[in-house]
């Protein structure tokens, strides 16, 4: 069963006393703000490709899909440029095992038809200096989920364009690139869902909250874990709040679920609004703890662990395409 909630209610229940396990600092921010970005960490430094960025030619509301490649050196706390995707894409995924580092799918279009998923999938080798392509996703994908498991790149649900309906539909569909040749499929999500969550712990593929495309855009709540071994689904409990354009990762054992965003009445964004707030959940007493806030709230930023910190790139302050953020957060457990 889908469980939608209202975001009124994160405020109103009282139902979760905040933790204070974990701390918050500001690193070193990215020379241009950006939203809608998947990051990856690819031999040892994080990397963020594409997204929404603020443009003079803007394609919607004042953004434009950026081709931008920024690489962070944890070690130096700062950002440099690499090289530049082969076309310019928002909501790019991006998952990398030890050869490659992937960029997958996206949307990318002119005003006025901004959101056209794509099935295009890039690739850049450790050390190489130009990205090439890779197999195509089977299906034009964006808004979806991107996990990396023994070696093996996920992609679950999102959005993809439905030929018959003449518009983008989400989907509960689950490829793997094995081999970095191949596309298979993989037992399919319970649900079709877009701008959901996922992070991967032990042998298990996490995806939470998202949202369920259509006039009235709902968020939900609902949130399962895969078995890679055993190929099959099962939910957990699911997430306190319904929040889509969240990020997870996995941290000391948990999973960490930051920020996000919901609609106002009827999917109206303008009437909408972004959350600050942190959860954990923990998988072997499936349940979940209410963490210390971040400064501010954001949606559509990544998010990515690395040393057992987690960083926390760029998004959004509101909801939707507005006040695109630069900054980089970093949280780490308290000593």
């Amino acid at each position: 069963m889908t469980t939608v909630m209202s975001f009124d209610y994160f405020y109103s229940s009282g139902a979760f006393a905040k933790s204070q396990r974990f701390s918050w600092s500001q690193g070193d921010a990215l020379n241009t703000p950006v939203q809608e970005i998947y990051p990856s960490v690819f031999n040892g430094e994080i990397y963020v490709a594409g997204g929404f960025v603020p443009s003079n030619s803007p394609v919607f509301f004042g953004l434009a899909p950026s081709n931008q490649v920024y690489i962070y050196a944890p070690d130096k706390n700062s950002w440099r440029y690499g090289t530049k995707l082969p076309a310019a894409r928002h909501h790019l995924g991006m998952a990398s095992n030890s050869q490659y580092l992937y960029g997958i799918g996206g949307f990318y279009g002119s005003k006025g038809n901004a959101w056209q998923a794509k099935d295009n999938v890039y690739k850049l080798a450790a050390n190489g200096k130009a990205w090439q392509s890779g197999p195509s996703l089977p299906i034009p994908l964006a808004e979806s989920v991107y996990a990396a498991h023994a070696e093996h790149i996920h992609v679950i649900g999102g959005k993809t364009f439905d030929k018959l309906a003449r518009r983008n539909i989400d989907t509960n569909s689950h490829f793997v690139l094995v081999d970095n040749q191949h596309w298979q499929k993989a037992a399919p999500a319970t649900m079709a869902r877009n701008s959901a969550a996922c992070a991967v712990l032990d042998n298990k593929i996490f995806v939470i909250g998202g949202r369920k495309a259509g006039i009235k855009a709902q968020n939900i709540q609902f949130a399962e874990m895969y078995d890679t071994k055993g190929d099959k689904w099962e939910a957990i409990k699911p997430l306190p709040a319904a929040l889509a354009g969240l990020t997870a990762v996995a941290l000391n054992g948990k999973i960490v679920v930051a920020g996000g965003e919901a609609f106002g009445p009827n999917g109206n964004w303008r009437t909408g609004k972004a959350f600050s707030q942190i959860w954990s959940y923990d998988p072997v007493k499936d349940s979940w703890t209410q963490e210390l806030n971040m400064p501010q709230p954001r949606h559509g930023h990544g998010a990515v662990t690395l040393n057992d910190k987690m960083y926390i790139i760029g998004g959004a302050a509101k909801v939707g395409p507005q006040e695109t953020l630069s900054s980089l957060l970093i949280m780490e457990e308290r000593a």
